[in-house]
């Protein structure tokens, strides 16, 4: 039977981002973006074994909310720390059924706080961050595993040098574990501190902080509420699952009815500092392993009219391609990856949301 022990030892060897199990099922560990068995054939979970996981790795304070956050949605965020060695560790929890069987999705999280190199991020992601006095949005947007939280951490790491820096997060599960700042972090759970994200919202401007990170934008309430935030003079970082920057803003008035789009976008066409989408791919060179393509939309005075007028919404991508002030495309991004030999031409293409586009661009660049 398959202890959790086991299972992150074994994510640890092999550097695995992700483990999952599944009643039935072969355990399998993400690794460099691909899922492999652990076992081999006939190495199956029971039911059983994956109920006494999910028992060891919810912490007691958590427990009785977890049983009912499961019962009555059919699934359940919480956050694992332990140790492996002496070593600490940290994991992100999910616990669903498919087909009535019970499932859990454990996303590693490095322990240590990653910085934009480590992370392959593009000068500008710094960029955006160095200016501690600056107010407004930014948001980081991508699909599920495109890395927005490691992202965000490095934000708020980056922030936390400044001593005279209150950060508070809103989160749910905390993620990454913040130590050992110069300046001074508050990191709020969601079940362990606050009931629901309507009650944390409410009360984080009264907690008087410079930096607030929302971990997700779920509706038009936490929309709202960063709104409010960057206009009484804070920083506001969040998240959005969205696969480009222009959907992104599209995805934002999504939470929204019609009449209320033309107050949305003036808000944000004041309030919004940065939309910044990325997505991860397995790197062609040794012991690089996952790279990020990025998308970055810098909300700059002169293009501030392309978020405020609906008829100019959909130039948004034009904008970005244009590549002033650090802003570029995936398309742009992917071509850079080309010329560094972290991923074919192929691949590339496979990745682009225009493949037409992005072949036309390497032979531009590539000459």
């Amino acid at each position: 039977m398959y202890k959790v022990e086991t299972l992150v030892a074994a994510a640890e060897k092999y550097d695995a981002s992700d483990i999952h199990l599944g009643a039935g099922q072969a355990v399998r560990l993400r690794i460099k973006g691909k899922l492999k068995a652990l076992g081999g054939e006939g190495a199956v979970l029971t039911e059983e074994c994956i109920f006494q996981i999910m028992e060891m790795t919810v912490h007691e304070s958590q427990r009785q909310r977890c049983k009912k956050l499961f019962q009555e949605n059919g699934s359940v965020d919480y956050s694992y720390e332990g140790s492996l060695d002496g070593r600490p560790l940290r994991y992100r929890m999910q616990v669903y059924r498919s087909m009535g069987r019970l499932c859990v999705a454990m996303r590693r999280i490095r322990y240590e706080i990653p910085n934009f190199d480590q992370l392959n991020l593009p000068r500008i992601y710094k960029t955006m961050i160095d200016n501690a006095e600056q107010k407004g949005i930014i948001i980081v947007g991508g699909e599920t595993g495109s890395g927005k939280s490691s992202t965000m951490a490095a934000m708020i790491g980056c922030i936390s040098r400044f001593p005279e820096k209150h950060i508070v997060t809103i989160e749910d599960p905390i993620e990454y574990v913040f130590r050992d700042t110069k300046g001074l972090i508050h990191q709020r759970e969601m079940g362990l501190d606050f009931p629901d994200h309507a009650e944390a919202l409410r009360a984080v401007l009264r907690e008087d902080p410079n930096v607030i990170m929302i971990g997700e934008m779920r509706d038009s309430e936490t929309v709202h509420a960063a709104i409010k935030a960057a206009e009484t003079g804070h920083l506001v970082i969040t998240s959005l699952h969205t696969a480009t920057a222009a959907w992104t803003f599209s995805r934002i008035l999504s939470f929204f009815s019609e009449a209320e789009h033309d107050a949305v976008r003036l808000n944000l066409s004041y309030n919004l500092l940065a939309i910044m989408n990325q997505m991860l791919l397995p790197s062609e060179q040794e012991n690089v392993g996952l790279i990020p393509a990025t998308e970055v939309f810098i909300n700059t005075p002169s293009v501030r009219q392309y978020l405020k007028e609906k008829e100019k919404e959909s130039q948004l991508a034009d904008v970005i391609k244009e590549g002033n002030d650090g802003m570029h495309s995936f398309n742009m991004s992917l071509a850079r990856l080309i010329g560094a030999g972290h991923i074919g031409i192929t691949d590339a293409k496979a990745y682009s949301h225009n493949p037409q586009e992005l072949e036309m661009l390497i032979k531009v660049t590539h000459k």
